[in-house]
């Protein structure tokens, strides 16, 4: 059954990150860490009536949550990328599996460590202080947020590792692609503060809706722009994952079936 191909390459990259039990460590702390000393630091120099808030560790905290993923759905391809170079992938292909459980299973398993690093920063986010206005019910719309942005990188990463030669030129692209996609959004500035060129740029953005959403649920509360920015995120979403996956199996078409 194909719940039981996912549930299985699932188990294989929880055992493989397990394996490396230090390394699981200092990825669920980073994201708080950046938290605190990026959006602390930074406060004192933003102003409060540019950002809309006097509290920046509060405004902050989507775009944190949003590194985090930017930097987990590179990651998230690096097994896939090395199955291909030792020839593993091969042998996965030549399974009587489908090809959809490969890029299911490494989003399965990457919205489980996304959500345990979410937590974290909003844990680290409480002890600062920050209080959602949307309450725990508003937590678990930022969990989704996260989610769905999770499945577009994480779909998009996969499907790149599959049409690189090498994962040197897998990390030169998304070293490039990286930072300009998480600036050029409004992770830790607003739109309103940004240049012409780069507000347009940031307005298709998929990120930008992904931050939106989470910022107004922990500055706002329930307001009119959530439903409107979640579902732009989900249109986003459902067009990279199209995108993503189409790569994917036409990559690994002629490979062995």
């Amino acid at each position: 059954m194909w719940s039981q191909e996912v549930l299985a390459l699932s188990r294989r990259w929880l055992l493989m990150t397990l394996r490396e039990r230090l390394n699981l460590l200092f990825s669920v702390l980073q994201p708080a860490v950046w938290l605190v000393f990026f959006a602390g630091g930074m406060g004192g120099a933003m102003d409060a009536r540019v950002v809309g808030t006097a509290d920046y560790i509060a405004f902050a905290v989507p775009g944190v949550i949003a590194f985090t993923v930017v930097g987990n759905g590179v990651t998230a391809a690096m097994p896939l990328l090395f199955d291909k170079e030792t020839g593993y992938l091969d042998k996965l292909l030549s399974m009587p599996i489908r090809r959809s459980s490969l890029i299911v299973s490494r989003f399965v398993f990457q919205v489980g460590m996304n959500s345990a690093q979410v937590l974290v920063i909003l844990l680290v986010a409480l002890a600062l202080g920050v209080r959602p206005a949307s309450g725990p019910a508003g937590v678990l719309a930022i969990l989704a947020a996260t989610a769905l942005l999770t499945l577009a990188l994480t779909a998009a990463a996969m499907a790149l590792a599959c049409a690189v030669p090498s994962h040197g030129t897998f990390f030169a692209v998304t070293g490039f692609a990286s930072l300009p996609l998480l600036f050029m959004s409004n992770a830790f500035v607003p739109l309103t503060a940004m240049p012409g060129w780069m507000e347009a740029v940031a307005r298709v953005n998929p990120l930008t809706y992904a931050i939106e959403a989470m910022r107004l649920l922990v500055l706002r509360g329930w307001g009119g722009g959530v439903p409107l920015s979640l579902g732009a995120l989900v249109v986003a979403s459902a067009l990279l994952l199209a995108v993503g996956a189409w790569q994917f199996a036409r990559q690994t078409s002629h490979r062995i079936t």
